[in-house]
């Protein structure tokens, strides 16, 4: 009966905009904020809704640390290794982009959102639900664009007495290889004119060589150096920390 909605549907690529992901990247967040000692200015590729450019908004538990505000998403992955960082948190500035970004306040991209979330999976679609509660009450927004022409006019500007983190969670590996290659090249570039005033850094959590779950990275420029600070379920379910190691 619904053939024709289905296979509609199945020309876009699918978006999950899982959430869970913020309490993978939140640890990356909270080490460059104590490695730099610096507010932080947010650059988010492959945003989708935005639900993971909010990880602010969100309370977690992650090991023995608790960290976060009262709120209505709450998340507690299974946690290996020592705890991260308990760092304060200041964002002066959040963007992100998407070729087709869903708006929160869309009654269609709320439910195109929510069909790609397993329909047995009760606490990711709730989860969702209320990560989508707050993304309207903040006003939240994420730009169509393609992700090389946003990072170059996001890179263009530099942030004194700040830290311009880029980041992306499961979304660089859909890039062309070419446009991944323009991507690396842009960042480095931006990297090469950081300063420890105006620091630089990437935050990824992609999948890698090894199977089974995605590697997260974090590299921060001026100097460059870049570590593997852990490991990932896809979806956030487990954290296997490894933290960064300070070089002699």
């Amino acid at each position: 009966f619904h053939s024709a909605f289905i296979l509609e549907r199945l020309k876009s690529p699918p978006q999950t905009n899982e959430v869970r992901r913020s309490a993978v990247l939140l640890p990356g967040f909270l080490t460059l904020a104590e490695l730099t000692g610096k507010p932080l200015v947010l650059s988010e590729v492959g945003a989708s809704a935005g639900l993971n450019l909010q990880f602010d908004r969100y309370q977690y538990r992650l090991g023995d640390l608790a960290w976060g505000e009262q709120s209505e998403v709450f998340m507690s992955p299974e946690w290996r290794g020592n705890a991260p960082p308990n760092t304060p948190i200041e964002i002066i500035e959040r963007a992100g982009c998407d070729l087709n970004p869903l708006d929160p306040s869309s009654t269609e991209d709320r439910l195109r959102l929510m069909s790609y979330v397993w329909a047995d999976q009760t606490d990711r679609l709730e989860r969702t639900a209320a990560a989508l509660r707050i993304a309207v009450e903040k006003g939240l927004h994420v730009e169509k664009a393609d992700a090389i022409d946003w990072l170059k006019r996001r890179l263009a500007t530099q942030h004194s007495g700040a830290a311009h983190v880029v980041y992306h969670s499961i979304a660089w590996q859909y890039l062309p290889d070419a446009l991944k290659q323009t991507g690396e090249t842009l960042i480095a570039e931006a990297g090469a004119h950081a300063t420890p005033d105006a620091p630089l850094a990437r935050l990824q959590m992609e999948a890698d060589a090894t199977p089974g779950g995605a590697a997260i990275t974090l590299q921060i420029w001026p100097t460059g150096e870049k570590q593997e600070i852990g490991r990932a379920d896809f979806h956030g379910r487990w954290v296997e920390w490894r933290g960064w190691k300070n070089r002699a």
